[in-house]
């Protein structure tokens, strides 16, 4: 009797595993799958870069703004409402070339008891729209430890600057446009033991 030949009949299912298998072993595009996986993230960290590296810029400008404006205050003995809206435009010019659209400052005149545990307003003034404390107000809490020397006369400087992304920053728990960025300095008076300002606080 002939045998019968067997004939090699597949499955649905193992031709099925086979071309698995056939995709499985080809490489080919392997590196473009990769890029477009890599890519995001790198576009993501240049641009986090560039951003971080100009709102770093405009912080060291936004210091150096406070700290000049205040040394141009301390080097006389009186100042005037007018001299202190003009140290807005000064931290404005050293801001350039970034935006000063809005920044903000702010001058008080500080006096310490002779204990030395308690700091008043001498006088203030804003560029916002935030009232100044009044003259007499008790600051004592917003003073540094260190300052707290009696009998000492201070003016404080605050600027603040609001310094807008060119784009949102990811990853941050929400659409982060834009950074506040703000400074605070001290200094005493370079004549004299205090500085006036007869129309401040009014």
């Amino acid at each position: 009797m002939t045998p019968i030949a067997k004939t090699d009949r597949k499955t649905p299912l193992t031709r099925l595993l086979k071309q698995f298998g056939v995709i499985a072993r080809d490489n080919r595009g392997v590196g473009a799958v990769e890029f477009a996986f890599v890519a995001p993230i790198l576009v993501v960290l240049y641009i986090g870069a560039v951003e971080m590296t100009v709102a770093l810029s405009v912080d060291t400008k936004v210091s150096r703004a406070g700290n000049i404006t205040l040394d141009l205050i301390t080097q006389g003995t009186t100042t005037s409402k007018d001299e202190l809206e003009d140290m807005e435009d000064v931290a404005g010019s050293i801001l350039a070339p970034y935006s000063n659209a809005n920044v903000e400052v702010a001058f008080t005149a500080i006096t310490i008891n002779a204990d030395g545990d308690k700091a008043t307003v001498a006088w203030s003034w804003r560029s916002d729209a935030i009232a100044p404390p009044a003259i007499g107000t008790d600051i004592t809490a917003d003073m540094p430890a260190s300052l707290m020397i009696g009998d000492a006369y201070y003016v404080r400087s605050e600027i603040t600057n609001t310094h807008n992304f060119i784009t949102s920053i990811p990853f941050t728990g929400s659409a982060m446009s834009s950074l506040d960025l703000n400074e605070t300095y001290y200094k005493r008076p370079r004549l004299g033991t205090s500085i006036t300002c007869a129309d401040c606080n009014t």
